[in-house]
Parts: C-alpha cells; sequence; structure tokens
C-alpha cells in the first residue's frame, strides 16, 4: 500500500525539517558544527532478493552528519576566548568525562581554573614553578593570588667597553716625615717671655722739674729680628713731658713720650723695637720697664748714658749701665727651618721652605698647594696610666689652651671627645682597654700641648711621643721641691708634640736634599724613605677613579629591591712587566652603596669580619671579544640585604666562599648569593653601552592578565612585570570526527566510530593554531538552510498528498458495488 510509502516519506521529511531547524537555531552558536540529514530508499527484499521490477517502500534516515568544516573567527576583548585556527579539538572535562569541543568560551572559576559555560574544566598539560611544561595532562588553573617573590640568582649584563678609553691609575711615589724631631716630646715655658730691663721702685711725686731740667739716656736693642740699634731719649716739656710727675697717669704719659722717641728718633738714628711700660705695683710704689716689642726673642736691651736725675724714674745715670734680661720663647714642636727641593715630571726644580717650628698641619697645607704633591699630616701622645696623678681629682688639664677636668684618664678621654667638634677641632682621645693608657690624636697634625694645674701638690701627668725619645713630666709644686726630679714645675711649663706628614708625589715627581738634612722634620732622603703607590687607585666616591659605572635593580628573598652600582676601571698594561696583561678591566661591584666583597681573614679583629672591596678581573681577546678563560667568575657571596636605615631586613644572608657559596646556585636560592655574566659583553673602539640587561629577581606581584600564545602556551602577566608560564592547553584530533558523539552544549563525546583521540599542543602534528580573544563562529549558512527548509517543506507536502490520494483510490475501491 501506498500509505507506508508516504508515511516513510513524511518521516524523512520531518527529520530533515529538524535537522536543518536545529542548524537554524544554532546559527549563533559559538563552535556549533551544521548537521546534515542522509536518506536512503527502501525495497522490500526476499530470501532470494527482489526482482527485477521491484517497487520501492519508501525513505529512511540513513544518518544525521555533521559538517566539522571550520568557521569564521569572531574577534572579542576577552583574553580567555579561544578559537581553534585548523584541525582540533578543545579537550575539557566534566563530572569525570572528558568532551571535545570547538566553543572557546572560556573563563575562570572561583578555584581559578579556566572552564566553559557549563564548568567543565580546560584540559591542558600544566607547567611547574620554574615554566617547564609538563606531559601530563590535567586541569589548567590560574592562580589569583600574589606572585611571591624570587631572590636574584643571576645577572646576565651585554656590554662593550670602549677600548680607546684611558688608564686612569698611575704610580707615584710615598715617603713619610721621619726626622730625628718629629714627636719628640718637648718641654718648656707654656708662654714666651720677653726681654725687660725692670727699673727699680720708687713713689710719687718724682721731685725733678722737666720744664727746666731735662732728663736723658740712651736705650739700645740687640736682637737676631726686627730694628736694631740705638736710640737716643731727651724727655722734656716741649717734648711732652708733664713738668712734673705725680701720679700714674703722668708716668703713663712720660712713657708714651719715650716710646714716641723710640720709634721715630733724632735722626741719624733709626727706630728700635723697644717699649717703655709704666708698671704700677700697688702700695704706692711704681716702676719704669723697657721691653723688647718682639717675645720670645733672646735679645738684649740696655739703657746707657743716663742724666743724673734719671735715678729718679729707676735708673742709675751714667755711668751704670741697666742690662736687660733675655726674652725665652714658649715651647713648640722643636723642628727647625727645613727645606727641601721638589722636582717636577718635566725636570723643574722648586725649593720649599717649612719654617721654624711650623705644626705639621701647616706645612702639609702648604705640600699640598705644590703642583704633584699631596700631604696629610696627624699627630699622637699618650699619656700613661702609670704616669698619671690626681691624688684628690682637683687637677685640671689643658688640652691646646683647652682646660678639661680629669679626675681620672678615662673622664678626660670623655671630655676631649664632646669637643673634637667644637674647641677641640679634629682631636680625639682613647683609653686602651687592656693597658689603661690614654691616646691624644689630632686627625689633621695640629701640635697637641698638655699643661696642667692643681691644688695638690705632687699631681703630675707624663707625656710620650716618639716612643723612640724620652718622655717628659709636668708637676704640680707647692713646697719648692719636686717629688720626680725629672718633672717640670708645672705652674710655667708645658708639654708639646708635632706631627709627621704622609707625602704623595705624582708620577715622575721626586724630592731631595733636605737642608738640614736630618734635623727636624724631614729625614734623610735616601731611596729606602720612598716607595711606590698607586695614584689615582679606585674610589667609588670619586669619578675620576674610574672609566665608567652603571646601575641596575636586584631583589632579595622578601622581594625588596636594591640597587647593584658596576664601576669599570681600565688597568695598566706595560710590555715590560709581565704582571700586566693587555685588555684588562677591572670590575667593582657595590650594593646600596656598600662593600660586598668576602671578609680577609687574614685581618685582625673586628676587621676580618667586615665586608671587602667586591673586585673582578675582566680580559678581552685582540678582536675584543671576551676572553672566558682569563676573566673570573664574577660570583656575589657577601651581600647582607638591608633596610634605609642599614640594617638587615630579615632576607636570607649570604655563604661566604669560605663557608661553601659558588657559582652553582641552587633553585630556589638558600642565600642571597648570585652570579654576574658578561658573556657576550665586548671591547670595541666605541661609546660605553648597556645592550641588555637581564636579571631573575623580582618582587611581589598581584595578577593583571593572560596572554595565550599560538602554541596555546598560557603565560600569566603580574604587576611587578613579570610573566610566568602556567601551562599550555591541548588539543584532540580524531581519526574520523564525523563519527564523534554529541553530548550537548556544544561538545562531542568519544566513541567507537570516531576512533581514540590524539591529545597534543597545538601546531603540534596536524593540529592547529591557538587564536586568543576571538571565537569560532557557527558555520551554519543561514540562506542554504532556508532553501532546505522549502525544499523538506515541498517533500513533506508531496507525500501528505501521496497519503491522500491513496485515500481516494481506497475510497472508490470501497464503493464499488
Amino acid at each position: 500500500m501506498p500509505f507506508n510509502t508516504a508515511l516513510s516519506g513524511i518521516r524523512a521529511a520531518s527529520s530533515d525539517l529538524k535537522v536543518t531547524g536545529n542548524n537554524i537555531a544554532n546559527a549563533s552558536t559559538s563552535g556549533f558544527k551544521r548537521s546534515r540529514a542522509e536518506f536512503g530508499d527502501v525495497y522490500a527484499i526476499s530470501v532470494l532478493g527482489s526482482g527485477s521490477n521491484a517497487i520501492g517502500s519508501g525513505v529512511r534516515l540513513q544518518d544525521v552528519a555533521q559538517n566539522f568544516n571550520q568557521g569564521s573567527m569572531a574577534f572579542t576583548e576577552n583574553s580567555l576566548d579561544l578559537a581553534v585556527n585548523g584541525n582540533g579539538f578543545f579537550v575539557v572535562q566534566q563530572g569525570g568525562e572528558q568532551f571535545y569541543t570547538r566553543a572557546g568560551t572560556f573563563g575562570l572559576d572561583k578555584d581559578g581554573y579556566i572552564v566553559n559555560n557549563v564548568d567543565a574544566r580546560l584540559q591542558g598539560f600544566p607547567a611547574d614553578g620554574s615554566g617547564n611544561i609538563s606531559g601530563l595532562q590535567g586541569d589548567i588553573q590560574v592562580r589569583t593570588s600574589n606572585l611571591a617573590p624570587r631572590a636574584t640568582t643571576e645577572v646576565n649584563m651585554l656590554l662593550n667597553l670602549d677600548a680607546s678609553e684611558p688608564v686612569l691609575q698611575t704610580t707615584g711615589t710615598a715617603f713619610s716625615t721621619d726626622g730625628n724631631a718629629v714627636g719628640v716630646t718637648q718641654a718648656g715655658l707654656s708662654d714666651d717671655t720677653v726681654t725687660t730691663i725692670e727699673g727699680t721702685s720708687f713713689t710719687f711725686p718724682i721731685t725733678n722739674d722737666f720744664s727746666s731740667t731735662p732728663m736723658t739716656f740712651d736705650v739700645e736693642l740687640t736682637a737676631s729680628t726686627g730694628n736694631n740699634g740705638t736710640a737716643s731719649v731727651n724727655l722734656t716739656t716741649a717734648s711732652g713731658t708733664p713738668a712734673t710727675i705725680t701720679n700714674f697717669n703722668e708716668l703713663r704719659t712720660l712713657a708714651g713720650v719715650i716710646n714716641a722717641q723710640l720709634s721715630q728718633p733724632t735722626p741719624p738714628q733709626s727706630s728700635i723695637d723697644v717699649l717703655a711700660e709704666a708698671v704700677d705695683l700697688g702700695g704706692g710704689s711704681y716702676r719704669l720697664d723697657f721691653v723688647a716689642a718682639i717675645s720670645g726673642e733672646a735679645s738684649q736691651v740696655r739703657v746707657s748714658n743716663g742724666s743724673a736725675n734719671t735715678i729718679e724714674i729707676g735708673m742709675a745715670p751714667s755711668p751704670a749701665i741697666s742690662t736687660s734680661v733675655a726674652g725665652i720663647a714658649a715651647v713648640d714642636n722643636g723642628y727647625p727651618r727645613q727645606a727641601i727641593d721638589v722636582t717636577d715630571d718635566e725636570g723643574n726644580t722648586i725649593t720649599y721652605t717649612a719654617e721654624k717650628g711650623a705644626t705639621a698641619a701647616e706645612t702639609a697645607s702648604e705640600l699640598n698647594s705644590l703642583t704633584g704633591v699631596t700631604a696629610s699630616a696627624s699627630s699622637t701622645l699618650t699619656i700613661p696610666f702609670s704616669g698619671f696623678t690626681n691624688s684628690n681629682g682637683n687637677m685640671t688639664v689643658t688640652v691646646n689652651g683647652v682646660p678639661l677636668g680629669a679626675d681620672n684618664l678615662s673622664s678626660l678621654e670623655s671630655n676631649i671627645n664632646l669637643l673634637s667638634r667644637t674647641t677641640l677641632p679634629g682631636i680625639s682621645a682613647l683609653v686602651d682597654p687592656d693597658t689603661g693608657d690614654l691616646t691624644i690624636s689630632s686627625s689633621v697634625g695640629d701640635n697637641l700641648q698638655i699643661s696642667i694645674d692643681s691644688l695638690d701638690d705632687g699631681d703630675s701627668v707624663e707625656v710620650l711621643g716618639n716612643p723612640n725619645a724620652p718622655g717628659a713630666i709636668l708637676e704640680v709644686d707647692d713646697d719648692g721641691v719636686l717629688n720626680n726630679p725629672s718633672a717640670l714645675p708645672s705652674d710655667a711649663n708645658s708639654v708639646v708634640v708635632g706631627g709627621s706628614i704622609d707625602i704623595v708625589l705624582d708620577e715622575g715627581y721626586s724630592v731631595a736634599n733636605a737642608v738640614p738634612p736630618s734635623v727636624g722634620l724631614f729625614g734623610p732622603l735616601t731611596s729606602q724613605a720612598f716607595s711606590d703607590v698607586v695614584l689615582n687607585d679606585f674610589d667609588p666616591a670619586d669619578q675620576d677613579t674610574y672609566n665608567w659605572e652603571t646601575q641596575l635593580t636586584i631583589f632579595d628573598s622578601l622581594g625588596n629591591s636594591h640597587v647593584v652600582t658596576q664601576y669599570y676601571v681600565r688597568q695598566e698594561y706595560d710590555v715590560a712587566d709581565p704582571a700586566t696583561a693587555p685588555n684588562h678591566w677591572q670590575m667593582f661591584v657595590r650594593i646600596d652603596g656598600e662593600d660586598v666583597g668576602d671578609p680577609d681573614t687574614s685581618l685582625p679583629p673586628p676587621e676580618n669580619t667586615l665586608p671587602t672591596r667586591a673586585g673582578y678581573d675582566v680580559y678581552f681577546n685582540d678582536d675584543g671579544s671576551l676572553n672566558r678563560l682569563l676573566t673570573e667568575d664574577i660570583l656575589i657571596s657577601n651581600w647582607t640585604p638591608k633596610d634605609v636605615n642599614g640594617e638587615p631586613n630579615g632576607a636570607m644572608g649570604p655563604t661566604n666562599v669560605l663557608n661553601g657559596g659558588s657559582t652553582l646556585i641552587p633553585d630556589p636560592p638558600t642565600s642571597s648569593n648570585f652570579v654576574i655574566n658578561l658573556e657576550g659583553t665586548t671591547q670595541f673602539s666605541s661609546d660605553f653601552s648597556v645592550n641588555d640587561v637581564d636579571q631573575s629577581g623580582f618582587t611581589t606581584g598581584r595578577l593583571s592578565g593572560l596572554n595565550i600564545g599560538d602554541d596555546g602556551v598560557i603565560f600569566a602577566r603580574f604587576t611587578n612585570g613579570e610573566s610566568q608560564v602556567l601551562g599550555q592547553v591541548a588539543l584532540a584530533d580524531f581519526a574520523n570526527m564525523e563519527g564523534l558523539q554529541p553530548a550537548g552544549d556544544t561538545m562531542w563525546a568519544e566513541n567507537y566510530e570516531s576512533g581514540a583521540p590524539n591529545i597534543g599542543g597545538p601546531q603540534s602534528g596536524a593540529l592547529g593554531a591557538i587564536q586568543s580573544g576571538a571565537l569560532e563562529e557557527s558555520n551554519v549558512d543561514l540562506s542554504e538552510e532556508l532553501v532546505n527548509l522549502i525544499i523538506a517543506q515541498r517533500n513533506f507536502q508531496a507525500s501528505a498528498k501521496t497519503i491522500e490520494t491513496a485515500d481516494a483510490v481506497t475510497q472508490t475501491i470501497i464503493n464499488l458495488r
């Protein structure tokens, strides 16, 4: 009967409508693949087969085939929207089952896993903490927590050091003053005395009438300096002398008249450096003295040829001669006037003269004004514990004119140090904890002068200077008998110790010919007195001592940043000196302005624990490439991370080489050690340049975005500028993708007809590439599907018409009578 045939047609048309309607419904579904209804005719077949005139029994639905042709790309702003450009399916897991999809609408769930819209987790190959992608399939998770900091363990630098740079270091000559007066303890008067004639005392009034009876005498000065000679004095009222001398003011006027004539005598006489002084002795007694104007000089003053009335002002008349007591200079450092010859690098010689008694500080300052000469001075004295007596705590010790309380040497130490920046500039004191001795020093080489005063007889201080010379003792003497016969009475005396000078001569400069040869500051200038010294040695505070510097930022284990400064210093090459080499540089490293070299254990404590200057030899070949054989490994192994106050900040500290530190730094690191790699650095004749810098550390970072490459590798970007590999998206391919079983939600499941999946990374084998920030659109052609609707509708109508016609025929047959 044709009814069954027609019904099969209606069923087929209905299936066709469903397939086409489903395609149309999913025309905007990402990753959707359109289906096609495939039909076959139906024939009744007996055991012996069908006849040649067999009539078909209708149609049946053979298959709903899917078309896996790629859809168009729609680009989005979401980096987790993914599309496969080429073959392959995303692999997802849901509820323990594995599905495959072309729909890449992915996002993050609350745990950071990449999931699609139905919470199926995207599968891939996760990476370890170092970014190494494993070969094991698993869920891909994005860690949204802070990225833990990583301590710097390696610094890679690609530089060019200018081959035309000059060598800044030179070799000069150094010597120290070693004359036999250097540092020798000098004892003597605290203050100068002046050459003086003391007249005999008298009282007022003076009976002489100067208006009628002049007074005359001669004053003579014999001295090594100043104005010498004889000046005649004539005292009359015409010269300004009061007629009578009845009081002290009139006596002072008389002295003024005398002084006027001594300074401007009658020619041909010339002025002399002598002054008349009126002295009030108290009790109605007075005196007229004649004093040399220049103090501390062993000069001689004489008054002679006095008229008879000179006895009234305390001077004997002629033929008697009044003779002075010679002046005495205050104690000084004992250095005589001494000269040396300085010859420059062109053979020109100048003579420098250090004046008598000049301090080492003054002489060093003058030497520094000479071209090619650098001088620094210092002075030191010692007060031994056994040489300090202060019986009742009443003694005052005066240091360079500043009186200080000194119950004991420790209190004297404290009082000196409190004034080292004010009234005792540059002077410091230190008590030796073992011996109790007090050392007083001047960092600039000023004389050190000590004097004492006390209420108690016998209080004393011993002062030692040069250890090869005897010291001096000051003692308070109230009874006229010194307890120590070798001591000096303290009331008028003090002790002075002069300083020494360290002198450096520039390359090509020399000194010679000390005159006198050894007595004083400069000792004999023999070859043994000089030593070679490196000049313009590297000093990070002096830009003239290094050719170039560069800086970079590194991180400690807590993520704190620190500044590494590298200094490059070209080294001298002398073909005659086998200890030098061509194309040789030194690189010095400091961190946060501090040295980071391993301690020098040969030094005494505490210096043997302190960081030293970190310097490394860098050599280049004659073609400008880095000489890897001679260039030493650059390991920073004594860096203690510190805070802004210069205190350790709690991050991992160093492991010195002596304690096992090496260039093989473990991962994760166990110390602050790191290496600097200069691989690829060159020495060409072009400007210094930093071509590339990279270091392995970073501070704490927050997730700021994701990048997914064509190969499916997922990079997480963090606010600290770092990126980290999280894993790689996996793709699956099938031998017969049309055999996949639709599972809904634009996903398919593996079945027997599809075959087992081939899972791998994008762009491997026949697998396509990943397009991030894009979605694959449905591959439904809407125009084609609408036409298919019309065809399916007509097929349905035609099959229905067949039923209608068959019904009419059947009715006709039934109506036959």
